[in-house]
């Protein structure tokens, strides 16, 4: 019994952070703003999620300055050796 509420919930966040990550950046915001007024002790996470909502969750490693991409990497040389 225990395992399976336990994988319900697993499942159940792993669906959240799915329909997040693909949802339109519209509907996060008209989300998070409706969060706010149903649980105002959460604001300053809900805050933080709202100014996230336009990069889809990846402005974390500050790798895009000004909504641009970083220049793209020196392409990697691999030595691919044969077996005789």
């Amino acid at each position: 019994m225990a395992q399976a509420v336990i994988v319900s919930l697993i499942v159940l966040a792993a669906t959240g952070y799915a329909g997040w990550q693909l949802m339109p950046t519209g509907m996060r915001r008209w989300l998070v703003g409706r969060l706010a007024v149903v649980a105002p002790p959460c604001r300053a996470w809900l805050a933080r999620l709202e100014a996230n909502t336009g990069s889809s969750g990846c402005s974390t490693c500050k790798g895009c300055a000004d909504g641009q991409a970083p220049a793209s990497p020196r392409p990697i040389k691999v030595n691919v050796y044969r077996r005789g």
